[in-house]
């Protein structure tokens, strides 16, 4: 039986795939919303309405048309999207013009979602303060645990193995608005598997029970993670002072030299919250307690 979220995905899919005026070349484009940023990924090529599908429903939750999280007062204005363009076929990593090129669907997945993320935090630079972050969210009140770290070490899996029952807002960049609140990135789950080697799968977020925010969500606590493998017994939870606590997270930040006073901004969130602390630990499960009281507060 099809469920919600793909019956969703699927109508989303077929309302952003449109064929070109030149018949000979067949192009779609799907249209999401992400950091506050209306992107439009443009696929040309053979096979171009199957691949736009496939991307609509790995980022289903992030489809203009279903996609949730409107701005906030003082959220930048809007303006004309920005488009990723990809074109199937080919060959290659893409050429100078920017343009996407390949054959192999789970590649151009991987790389589309690497070029969503740049072209977003490049039009949102100066607007949002963005951390290199995942981020969830109690369902009712909004107050959001922040997950900072370094890619590949254990955002993504945070998100997939805490995130049922909690708002899913992003697992790559959290972008925090001037009125506090979070511009949601509800992008496909980035996982690893060992059967792809140096791929991961991006995997549709409802596919793994997250749902989109339905409230306003704002930080309520900011956790710089330090993951080691193999790792038992309870997490290491250590508070930082605010001066220790700007240092470790300003190499975790994106557009930062470009935000107007960007260390008092972020000195603010960490006060507003209470501090940042860093958790050494071994496995997400070993994460929930300090999520659930994150999540607990009021934001």
């Amino acid at each position: 039986m099809e469920t919600a979220w793909e019956s969703a995905a699927e109508g989303a899919a077929d309302r952003a795939v449109g064929s070109a005026t030149d018949s000979a070349v067949e192009t779609a484009v799907v249209p999401l919303r992400v950091l506050d940023t209306d992107v439009d990924v443009v696929v040309s090529g053979e096979g171009a309405g199957a691949f736009a599908r496939t991307v609509a429903e790995r980022w289903h939750l992030a489809v203009a048309a279903l996609a949730v999280g409107a701005p906030a007062v003082g959220a930048p204005a809007e303006e004309g999207p920005v488009s990723v363009e990809v074109e199937l076929g080919g060959g290659g990593q893409g050429r100078p013009d920017g343009v996407l090129r390949g054959t192999d669907e789970r590649s151009l997945l991987q790389r589309l979602t690497q070029e969503v993320t740049r072209a977003a935090i490049h039009a949102r630079t100066g607007d949002l303060l963005m951390l290199h972050a995942g981020a969830l969210a109690h369902p009712v009140t909004g107050a959001a645990v922040v997950l900072v770290a370094p890619g590949g070490t254990g955002k993504s899996t945070a998100c997939r193995v805490l995130g049922p029952a909690r708002s899913y807002l992003s697992d790559e960049t959290v972008g925090i608005r001037r009125d506090g609140t979070i511009a949601p990135y509800l992008k496909p789950i980035s996982t690893r598997r060992p059967d792809w080697a140096g791929i991961k799968d991006e995997v549709a977020p409802s596919a793994l029970g997250l749902v989109a925010p339905s409230v306003p969500a704002r930080p309520a606590g900011v956790v710089l993670l330090r993951r080691e493998d193999g790792r038992e017994g309870e997490p290491e939870v250590t508070p930082l002072d605010t001066l220790e606590a700007l240092t470790d997270l300003a190499p975790e930040t994106s557009g930062f030299m470009g935000t107007d006073r960007p260390l008092t901004w972020l000195a603010d969130l960490l006060e507003s919250t209470g501090g940042a602390v860093r958790v050494t630990y071994g496995a997400a499960e070993d994460l929930a307690p300090l999520v659930d009281e994150i999540c607990g507060r009021v934001p």
